[in-house]
C-alpha cells in the first residue's frame, strides 16, 4: 500500500489538485487525501503454526525476506510448531519475536493485542483451517467493545477461502 501511495503521489498534476483542493498547497492536501484513502498497518502480528520441519522450511526464506524488506519495523512474527518435530532439528526464525512449541492460547493472545491497542479497530485475517477460524471469529467477538462505545476497541474478523 505505501507504494500505491507513492505511485498516486507521483503521478498526480498538481495544477488539477490546486483546483480540486481549493488551496496553493496542493501536495499537503493530496497527501492528507492519499493517507486517507489509501490504509497502511502500522502493525501487522503475524501468527503462523506449522506442523512440521517441511512445512517450516518451505515457507521460511518467504516469510523472513517479507520480514526484513518493505514491512520491516510493521511485522511482528510468532511461531508456533505443534507438530511432532526432533529438538535437534528445529531451526529458529531469525526475525520472530518468539517460537513455541504448542497451540496458541488466542484468549491470551487477543487479550495482550487488546490491551496493547486499547480504542483501535483491529483486523484479524486467517488464512488457514476453519476449526481455528471458528475460535478466532469467537474472541474476536468476545473481545470486541460495542460499536459506537467511546474509546471502545474493536476487532473484525476475515477469513480466506481457496
Amino acid at each position: 500500500r505505501a507504494k500505491q501511495r507513492e505511485t498516486i503521489m507521483n503521478t498526480a498534476r498538481p495544477s488539477a489538485w490546486k483546483s480540486a483542493m481549493g488551496t496553493d498547497d496542493s501536495r499537503a492536501g493530496l497527501e492528507r487525501l492519499v493517507e486517507d484513502l489509501v490504509v497502511v498497518p502500522k502493525k501487522i502480528y503475524f501468527y503462523w503454526i506449522c506442523r512440521g520441519q517441511e512445512e517450516f522450511d518451505w515457507f521460511c526464506d518467504l516469510l523472513s525476506d517479507a520480514a526484513v524488506g518493505p514491512a520491516a519495523g510493521i511485522v511482528d512474527i510468532t511461531l508456533f510448531l505443534t507438530g511432532e518435530i526432533e529438538l535437534s532439528q528445529v531451526k529458529k526464525l531469525p526475525c520472530a519475536t518468539g517460537q513455541f512449541f504448542g497451540r496458541p492460547n488466542w484468549g491470551r493472545i487477543f487479550k495482550q493485542n487488546r490491551d496493547k491497542h486499547k480504542g483501535q479497530h483491529i483486523g484479524v485475517f486467517l488464512c488457514g483451517s476453519p476449526i481455528i477460524g471458528e475460535a478466532l471469529s469467537r474472541e474476536s467477538i468476545k473481545n470486541s467493545d460495542l460499536v459506537g462505545t467511546p474509546g471502545g476497541t474493536r476487532f473484525s474478523f476475515f477469513k480466506e477461502h481457496f
